[in-house]
């Protein structure tokens, strides 16, 4: 995330985060949250967040970089450590207006009981914020590559099996980088029929880094500009969108009705 474009993509997500929440000074749980880079950014805007994870070492320096923010946004960001699945248990059924779960839904053995877990926690008409590694992309990816065998396997759904633990990392292709297959990562269409199985009806849905890996990173101001505008303008764009590196789905949480049993007008 140092590097210039890793940068770029970050405030392009923030940006889209940011234009999906509530108003601060909400009650948001980042779940996975690990260092806290999108959790002290949230704090520094005036939310309440909670940043729930398995990682007693990433908690502890997410604690760090908010405390590093100042008093005011140390005292906004709270840390838990425990298990996604587990939200409602850990801070309260209904307790959140708010969720950002982003690089974990496809790095756990069972997305349907986070999913389930992020609907528990949230009030009625509360909104998610969702993030995941984008298969389409991969199989563009490996397609251009001339890596054809993979990309029909991806294109396919890759091979059957449990999803790989969080913290799995592919074997490296050819060039160095993670042969990502299908249990690493999803499509739009295959989350937002996981959403609504989950309680959430999704509401909107923008790429994240559709043009940022291509070309140099060493842009200058000018170029740099126009890189942004150009995500922008095109995240929320077909078939821009289903190309971008990773994919940021929102949704809210149905509004549960009580039942009228018994009753007679």
């Amino acid at each position: 995330m140092n590097t210039t474009k890793g940068k770029v993509r970050f405030e392009l997500l923030l940006g889209q985060v940011l234009a999906a929440l509530p108003a601060a000074p909400a009650r948001v749980v980042d779940a996975g949250g690990g260092t806290g880079q999108l959790a002290v950014a949230l704090a520094r805007r005036g939310y309440q967040v909670t940043v729930v994870d398995t990682s007693a070492a990433m908690l502890a320096t997410c604690a760090q970089r908010a405390a590093g923010e100042g008093a005011e946004v140390g005292a906004r960001l709270a840390t838990v450590q425990g298990d996604a699945a587990d939200l409602p248990a850990l801070l309260g059924p209904a307790s959140q207006a708010a969720a950002v779960c982003h690089d974990l839904i496809t790095q756990v053995d069972d997305p349907t009981a986070v999913l389930a877990a992020l609907a528990g926690v949230l009030r009625d008409g509360g909104v998610l914020s969702l993030g995941f590694a984008n298969r389409d992309w991969l199989v563009l990816r490996a397609g251009r590559r001339g890596e054809h065998d993979g990309a029909l396997r991806l294109a396919h759904g890759g091979e059957a099996g449990p999803r790989p633990a969080r913290g799995w990392r592919a074997p490296a292709s050819r060039h160095g980088e993670p042969a990502q297959g299908a249990a690493a990562a999803m499509t739009l269409a295959e989350t937002e029929a996981e959403l609504r199985r989950a309680g959430f009806e999704p509401v909107a849905a923008c790429g994240v880094g559709v043009f940022v890996d291509g070309g140099e990173d060493d842009l200058d101001p000018a170029q740099l500009a126009a890189l942004v505008e150009l995500e922008r303008l095109v995240a929320a764009r077909e078939p821009y969108r289903s190309s971008a590196r990773t994919v940021h789905v929102v949704g809210r949480r149905r509004i549960l009705r009580p039942s009228l049993g018994g009753y007679t007008p």
